[in-house]
């Protein structure tokens, strides 16, 4: 056998790969022999896959015409699930009649779209029950307060309006307003507002009559108990409101009943005054803390 000898004395064996097979005297190497023959598809078969093909679809489109015809498929009920009575009652009363067809073509995104476009109705999931059902689940607004422009209406926290307000009363919730009706600026006064509102303690919240902003971004709040007006700082409103309550008793007591008290400026609180007797101006006073 042949062997090669490395440089550091190591024996590489030939390989058997490279070697050719052992072949006898006076034979040789046979060429591989190739099938050559080829199957041809004659016209029958042709005729029968294209028979076999429009057969698929003939049954398929049957299949899709009986479906969608089909009355056992018929959309006959519809289930809603929501916290709100009156907005629930509305929309069953609105899917009483069978009206929505077959539920393979009832389209899902643009019904929710439609219930999306009522007042109350944050957000709506539909499900098909097969074979003639839907459940809609809807997610209402929160009323968060009652917005004062062009009359009351009642407003989520992000300022939609839900509906229009006969009566104070029946939410308890206070009045956000603006000293120009929200002639301009109306989101961003009114997420100012709804800051200020959800920073104050539980307590303050629940005595707060309303809140007025002014376009220098002043904040003015109205208490159900107290006629002072407290004009608050738009960044801490409720360290403001804290920073008043403890410091009124020794205000009044120097400077007498007070009417408006401003906040917002810094190192210094402005107090207005009961108007003295005799005196056409307010008594107008001034602190340096």
């Amino acid at each position: 056998m042949a062997t090669v000898i490395g440089e550091l004395g190591r024996e590489k064996k030939e390989s058997l790969f490279a070697r050719r097979p052992f072949l006898r005297p006076k034979e040789r190497d046979l060429p591989l022999q190739r099938n050559k023959s080829r199957r041809t598809l004659r016209l029958v078969h042709v005729l029968l896959l294209l028979g076999l093909q429009a057969g698929i679809f003939l049954a398929v489109r049957g299949a899709y015409l009986f479906l969608i015809t089909w009355d056992q498929l018929t959309i006959r009920k519809v289930d809603v699930v929501c916290a709100k009575d009156k907005l629930r009652q509305t929309l069953q009363d609105h899917f009483a009649v069978p009206r929505l067809g077959n539920i393979l073509l009832c389209d899902i995104q643009a019904l929710r779209n439609d219930i999306r476009r009522l007042a109350w109705v944050k957000d709506v999931s539909i499900q098909k029950v097969f074979p003639s059902q839907l459940r809609i689940a809807v997610v209402e607004r929160t009323p968060f307060a009652v917005l004062e422009r062009d009359g009351l209406l009642l407003a989520d926290e992000a300022g939609r309006v839900l509906e229009r307000v006969y009566s104070l009363e029946e939410y308890r919730l206070p009045v956000i307003s603006d000293e120009n009706g929200f002639a301009s600026d109306f989101l961003e006064k009114w997420e100012a507002a709804g800051h200020c509102l959800e920073s104050l303690p539980r307590a303050e919240r629940d005595r707060l009559a309303g809140i007025r902003c002014g376009d220098y971004g002043s904040l003015e709040l109205l208490f159900k108990d107290d006629p002072v007006r407290v004009v608050v700082d738009r960044e801490s409103p409720a360290d403001s409101l804290a920073l008043f309550r403890r410091r009124r008793p020794e205000w009044e007591r120097l400077f007498g009943p007070l009417v408006a008290v401003n906040m917002c400026y810094d190192g210094r609180v402005y107090l207005k005054t009961t108007e003295p007797a005799g005196n056409a101006v307010p008594n107008l006073t001034k602190e340096t803390e």
